[in-house]
């Protein structure tokens, strides 16, 4: 996976379709991120249940290995789940979620982490992905956040005549009712919160290539941190020198 930020540096506005990148070679070409053929998918398997059994497709108990097929939705009350794609993408859902399973992965409330090319939507945002590292959440009033970990989505909007928002790795941007919010950096103290947390911690199925985070954090956050194997970037606490006390110029040696 070749990461965009260095060359994704122009960013437009233009509020509703997102658009993920997949040809490093195209935006070379193009000089922006053309809209791709978004991956469809019909299927989502479940393939991790931890913290209790609340998982449940069309409000059916769900069990590892069950598959929840197009128009279904999977739906999380104390549990939080992975899932499996029919493209080969990948995801996990926070307690307390739903999403739906269609041409995109509609998430209905909660939150969900993907890696891969699965389409999202979201409060009334589409979503098109490919090979990137992102997180949706939406609140009941309409709110959500989209958040990039890795790699870059162009933000198109339905309105032909605006211009696309270009949001790249470590960045991330609040929907408001019917528009998007400012494109925000996410902090290192955010980052480590996220990757510590309960999209990440707990689960035994790697949903990243080993050293993708520990790379990506290295590259958002260069200077004055390190990056733990698991992309969890610490402050470098500076050790302070020793002052040597001063040698008298007198003594008989």
């Amino acid at each position: 996976m070749i990461p965009l930020y260095s060359i994704l540096k122009k960013q437009f506005r233009r509020p509703v379709t997102i658009c993920f990148i997949s040809s490093l070679s195209a935006v070379m070409t193009l000089g922006f991120l053309s809209p791709l053929t978004l991956a469809q998918i019909n299927q989502a398997t479940v393939t991790e249940i931890i913290d209790g059994e609340d998982v449940y497709i069309e409000q059916e108990p769900a069990k590892v290995e069950d598959t929840a097929n197009l128009g279904q939705y999977v739906e999380t009350k104390q549990s939080r789940a992975g899932l499996e794609f029919n493209n080969g993408a990948a995801g996990r859902i926070d307690s307390n979620s739903q999403v739906i399973v269609g041409q995109c992965v509609e998430v209905q409330q909660g939150q969900i982490l993907v890696s891969g090319p699965a389409n999202g939507c979201i409060a009334g945002f589409s979503v098109g992905v490919q090979g990137t590292l992102y997180i949706l959440e939406t609140n009941a009033d309409g709110t959500g956040n989209i958040k990039v970990l890795e790699g870059a989505v162009e933000i198109t909007s339905e309105d032909e005549t605006a211009e696309p928002v270009i949001l790249i790795e470590g960045q991330k941007i609040a929907i408001l009712p019917g528009i998007l919010g400012e494109i925000e950096e996410i902090t290192a103290e955010e980052f480590a919160t996220i990757i510590a947390g309960r999209l990440f911690s707990g689960f035994n199925i790697p949903i990243t290539p080993a050293g993708l985070l520990q790379s990506t954090c290295s590259r958002l956050f260069p200077v004055g941190f390190t990056c733990s194997s698991r992309g969890i970037p610490t402050p470098v606490i500076p050790t302070p020198s020793v002052p040597r006390p001063p040698i008298p110029g007198n003594l008989p040696f």
